[in-house]
């Protein structure tokens, strides 16, 4: 039970860093992450292609997260 709680506790942590990592990266404030301000991570623009799901050209904070669970999980590993 107890690593339950570590890792749900965990997980809560980092979907509030998320969250300020999104914040962070949307320079413009426009509520999503252009391809330049991807640039700004590395990791995040090599795969821009396979997180904008709906080919719009910007990645919604729906998007930035389903990166930020795959970063959390490479982390883990």
């Amino acid at each position: 039970m107890s690593s339950y709680v570590a890792v749900l506790g965990a997980f809560f942590a980092v979907a509030a860093t998320a969250g300020d990592v999104f914040t962070t990266l949307d320079a413009d404030m426009n509520g999503a992450i252009s391809k330049d301000e991807a640039a700004a991570m590395p990791s995040l623009a090599e795969q821009w292609k396979q997180l904008d799901t709906d080919a719009s050209g910007d990645l919604s904070a729906e998007e930035f997260a389903v990166y930020a669970k795959t970063a959390l999980l490479r982390f883990d590993e």
